[in-house]
């Protein structure tokens, strides 16, 4: 059963307004708040940079009128797997992500040309009283640099038979992606992060993550070294990189996400 609410009374929807803008000042990571029907509600100005389409051509408008396909990805139907995403959140009241989604943005500076990006986004519920869906909140972090770091880890672990838990895949691919942006769009993220992102400066955050594969894996401080090694070797991620994914993974269980 859908569990959401389609329209809504102005102060309603000025509510929703008041409580993401509350989220847009305390972050620099790229928001946009939409209405169960996709119409753009309000965006913060990393989104506006993100995309390089003012608010005033953004607010008001329906998200999938706005950000048109490619008619080169038309085999790839990148609006499809999109809106199926947000479908998912509008009938669970859960978030979902999309790891690794190409979707091409219209060119500002020529029209009816388009540039290729790679995004990591993140659709999440905005929940009334009752807990029905009254608004979709999107962060996107541009991962179009480093897209070819993701295809190989996503590809490993796949491969990884002591990564069958897909929550944790889930989670390891995504603060992978996080890791391969600049550290500017974590300013806002949950003390838990910026932590482990300072550990990464030294040696410590690599012990941490050792201690951790030994504990997981009963071996020895040696033997969870070779294992760090061999992820970052058969992902071509560095091995700080892939320690920090590993820190962040138990971190996020611990908090429940």
């Amino acid at each position: 059963m859908e569990q959401y609410e389609s329209g809504g009374a102005p102060d309603a929807v000025d509510r929703i307004k008041v409580h993401a803008r509350g989220i847009f000042e305390a972050t620099t990571s790229a928001y946009s708040l939409m209405d169960p029907e996709y119409v753009i509600l309000d965006v913060n100005p990393a989104f506006v940079d993100l995309v390089g389409i003012s608010a005033t051509d953004l607010v008001g408008r329906q998200a999938f009128e706005v950000f048109t396909e490619n008619p080169s990805q038309a085999g790839q139907e990148p609006a499809r797997v999109m809106r199926e995403s947000l479908e998912r959140v509008k009938k669970t009241g859960q978030r979902d992500s999309l790891l690794l989604h190409r979707f091409d943005i219209p060119d500002p500076a020529r029209s009816g040309a388009f540039l290729e990006r790679y995004w990591s986004p993140v659709n999440s519920p905005v929940l009334n009283d009752e807990g029905h869906v009254v608004a979709l909140l999107q962060e996107v972090h541009d991962v179009t640099e480093h897209r070819e770091d993701l295809v190989r880890l996503l590809a490993y672990l796949s491969a990884d038979p002591d990564a069958s838990d897909a929550d944790r895949k889930q989670r390891f691919t995504e603060y992978s992606a996080a890791t391969m942006v600049t550290s500017g769009l974590y300013r806002s993220a949950r003390k838990e992060v910026e932590q482990l992102q300072e550990a990464m400066s030294s040696r410590a955050g690599i012990e941490q993550a050792k201690g951790i594969l030994m504990a997981q894996h009963h071996c020895t401080s040696a033997e969870a070294f070779l294992r760090l090694q061999k992820m970052s070797n058969d992902t071509h991620v560095r091995l700080k990189d892939v320690a920090t994914a590993i820190l962040y993974q138990v971190t996020a269980s611990r908090h429940g996400g």
